[in-house]
């Protein structure tokens, strides 16, 4: 006997008989109990094989002396055998017999309370059914094959499977036929001792032929798995079809797609509704990215539709016991746990041509695929009732591909950028460049290109760039050189004074190293900057015995002159580039620095790119301007809105075919020739789903976005998932950039952030800038964000950013003095 695979099984394939049928009584057994001993192991971090082991030797003994044999095993505990006809023997004795056996060794265990969740009760279930069993090998390859057994004795017998778990014998009509007339009775109630069978049984177990090849039939990976067993994060995807006359072609087609997408297939098996398919994702092979996997693998299952009337989804995702189960006599691969029973259970209630997941794998796709939330449901072995979440179709993120297409639109402002720092690769000074246009219009982007063009480039030259951004509300003196300072350190706010110290002290020794011992007034300019550099770093220092007014301007005096010695150490040994972004925005003395490093700089290898708004529509303010020395060159790169072929080139991609009019139209008209606006726009015509589908016309007539680029982005956000959007705007409130520990502690439940901060990610809202920090990626969202609280709300957020900050830094607030100040003022 082999048991990997039933010895009939084999028997058929050694002789090329790929397809048959056979009269049989089927005996199936529900055990709940299999789930829950798996759930405990599961719990306690601790495998035992021979828990489970033990239960099933007894059941299948049973099984094997009265001459049948284990077909499957069930994903929500149980197995299903067979006992086949054989000339003058009424099989049903026997099936009955073994099916005696088995309810008096569980009910034995029950009452021993050596199973069940916490030892207390088992229930189980019990039906027989007779009539004809099809069996089918679908043959992929000399290393991988499929069998599935069904018919209408097995369906009979999973009929019989219905209801509360009662501990009865349940015999369909033609079973109880099939007895002799004095046995034939419905209820275990009524058999006796005297039913048991106690001769040997009339069909005895064939040896397995020597050129049985049961290996093929086991998933690729299995045989690498430990003996005992192991606990894997698994993706479980349950597919649940309508019957089929011949299921060949569908365990072909189940097999091919699964292998595109990475996923073991497991296999089909027969339910009440049909057939059942299950695919596990992360046992016992596992890729990057198994999650997503089986999300696309799911939709395009159902794009498929595998040629069949009902096709429908069930998805979970949860540890599981991975590894062969059963007893010695019969073996097979499987995940066990609750959430293996629950996809099946799900794929089962879901409507037809639908994907339906539970909250953990919606949570885990959240970032890369669109939901929607469908109801709440009860299902076996659950006491509570289960939210369901319906996948729709994978996420486009658009602000993604747009960078990733290239400066359509801007290749003629790209060219006059390279030009103008084109000086620095010959030693020169490029000054000042000014890239100027409004909100989303492309400045970032602009500049994204050109470090992205200089990276390719083959013969590239060093360069070292350094951001200095501007903030909104953190306007303190210089703070878009104390963001630039910590960017050329590697250093950030959530790490301590002792560190940053020591972090500065590392990088000015470094820097000392490379430079030649000949410039020794380069390398006095470090050594007299340590000080200064330290204080902007906010590091702690003595208090100066100067009157407050004269201290302030002598430390703004050495922050400038200690930034200048800085930026002329490096720009003696590379060409450098400070990019001072959204300098609108720069509080005066960042404006001053820039001044006064370019005058430093002035023959010296280094370009400052201040990308800014133009001034206010009615002459309210005027457009950032640095008062240079003479001989700082200067130039101006003005970004006009795109035309509407260049907005519609950089949409096309996003679509197989011709882009819908309607679209084109509000691109055309209502982006303005805004690029951010138009990826937005797109974004949220994608999201929406209505492209691609029948009667688009009609459809796409009622799709009208928001008139303005905050409105969208507000539109947007309000499609998340509720507890998505209150992170986002939770992290909104505490700035462009924000501390993950601090917002951790502002939102209601901090178990699901790291999923919150992986879709974020996803969708281009935020990106990661270290191990706890993160940054919005467009000031644009999180104004947008912040804006969607009411007043009340936002001053409650900042009570709690302000205790939150607190409570992570400590004693070590100095670096957070600004911002805690700004939370306390904004919270009233």
């Amino acid at each position: 006997m082999n048991p990997l695979v039933p010895d009939f099984i084999l028997e058929q394939d050694a002789e090329g008989q790929y397809a048959g049928a056979v009269d049989a009584a089927v005996l199936h057994v529900s055990l709940p109990a299999v789930v829950d001993l798996a759930e405990q192991m599961i719990a306690r971090q601790a495998i035992d094989p021979d828990a489970l082991r033990s239960l099933f030797d007894p059941l299948f003994e049973a099984v094997h002396q009265s001459g049948g044999f284990v077909a499957a095993l069930s994903p929500g505990g149980g197995f299903t055998a067979l006992f086949p006809d054989r000339p003058g023997r009424n099989v049903t004795r026997h099936a009955r017999s073994a099916a005696l056996a088995i309810r008096r060794t569980l009910l034995e265990l029950a009452a021993r309370r050596a199973l069940g969740a916490g030892g207390g009760q088992m229930p189980f279930r019990i039906g027989l059914a007779w009539g004809s069993v099809h069996w089918t090998i679908v043959r992929i390859a000399d290393d991988r094959a499929y069998f599935l057994l069904y018919g209408p004795a097995i369906e009979a017998c999973q009929a019989t499977d219905r209801g509360v778990d009662d501990s009865e014998l349940h015999l369909d009509r033609s079973f109880r036929e099939r007895l002799p007339t004095a046995s034939a009775r419905e209820s275990a109630v009524e058999f006796d001792e005297a039913d048991l069978l106690t001769e040997p049984p009339s069909l005895t177990v064939t040896d397995t032929p020597r050129d049985a090849d049961a290996e093929s039939f086991l998933p690729p990976g299995a045989g690498d798995l430990a003996p005992q067993g192991e606990i894997r994060e698994v993706t479980t995807v349950s597919a649940s079809l309508d019957r089929v006359e011949s299921p060949t072609e569908l365990l072909q087609q189940l097999h091919e797609i699964a292998a595109m997408y990475g996923a073991t297939f497991a296999g089909m098996n027969v339910t009440e509704r049909g057939f059942g398919a299950l695919f596990y994702f992360g046992a016992p092979v596992s890729h990057e990215s198994d999650h997503d996997r089986a999300l696309d693998f799911a939709l395009e299952l159902k794009s498929n539709g595998l040629g069949v009337p009902r096709l429908a989804v069930g998805i979970t995702r949860a540890r599981c016991l991975v590894g062969f189960f059963g007893a010695g006599g019969r073996r097979e691969f499987a995940c066990v746990g609750r959430a293996v029973h629950l996809a099946a259970q799900i794929a089962r209630k879901a409507a037809p041509s639908s994907i339906w997941a539970d909250e953990r794998a919606f949570l885990a796709g959240e970032a890369s695929h669109q939901w929607s939330t469908e109801n709440i449901f009860r299902f076996d072995g659950f006491d509570l009732p289960i939210l369901v979440y319906s996948l729709e179709r994978r996420r486009i993120a658009v602000q993604e591909e747009f960078y990733d297409l290239g400066p359509i639109g801007r290749e003629v402002e790209l060219e006059r950028l390279t030009r103008a720092l084109e000086p620095i690769f010959a030693g020169r000074s490029a000054g000042v460049v000014y890239i100027l246009g409004e909100a989303g219009i492309g400045k970032s982007y602009l500049v994204h290109s050109y470090r992205h063009q200089r990276a390719q480039l083959m013969d590239m030259r060093p360069l070292l760039w350094i951001e200095a951004r501007c903030d909104q509300t953190l306007k303190t003196p210089l703070y878009a050189f104390e963001f630039a300072l910590k960017e050329y350190l590697g250093i950030s706010s959530e790490i301590g004074q002792r560190a940053k110290q020591a972090g500065l002290d590392l990088a000015l020794q470094l820097l000392l190293e490379r430079l030649p011992e000949g410039w020794a007034e380069v390398r006095e300019g470090i050594d007299r900057s340590r000080e200064a550099l330290a204080r902007l770093l906010r590091l702690r220092g003595e208090e100066p015995a100067t009157p407050e007014a004269e201290a302030e301007a002598e430390a703004e005096a050495e922050a400038l002159a200690a930034l200048a010695a800085l930026l002329i150490a490096e720009s003696s040994l590379q060409p450098v580039v400070v990019h001072l972004d959204d300098a609108q925005w720069a509080d005066p003395t960042s404006l001053e620095a820039v001044r006064a490093i370019t005058t430093a700089c002035r023959d010296l290898p280094l370009a400052v790119i201040c990308s800014a708004r133009p001034a206010a529509p009615g002459g309210e303010g005027d457009a950032v301007r640095i008062p240079l020395d003479a001989g700082i060159p200067s130039q101006v790169i003005e970004l006009a809105p795109l035309p509407q072929e260049r907005l519609l080139a950089l949409a096309e991609p996003f679509f197989g075919g011709p882009m819908p009019t309607m679209l084109e139209s509000l691109l055309g008209q209502t982006a303005g020739g805004n690029p951010f606006f138009a990826q937005e726009i797109l974004a949220y015509w994608l999201e929406d789903g209505r492209y691609g589908s029948t009667h688009e016309a009609a459809r796409s007539s009622r799709f009208m976005p928001p008139r303005t680029v905050n409105s969208l982005l507000v539109a947007r956000l309000e499609r998340l998932e509720p507890r998505t959007r209150q992170t986002v705007i939770s992290a909104a409130v505490l700035g462009r950039e924000f501390d993950t520990r601090v917002l951790a502690r502002m939102i209601p439940d901090a178990s699901v952030l790291v999923d919150h901060l992986r879709f974020g990610e996803a969708q281009r809202i935020w990106s990661r800038m270290g191990e706890h920090r993160f940054e919005f990626c467009t000031v644009l969202i999180r104004d947008a964000a912040y804006g969607m609280q009411p007043k009340a709300a936002a001053e409650r957020q900042h009570r709690l950013a302000a205790e939150a900050i607190e409570a992570v830094y400590g004693d070590d607030l100095e670096d957070q003095r600004a911002a805690l100040d700004s939370h306390r003022k904004l919270a009233g």
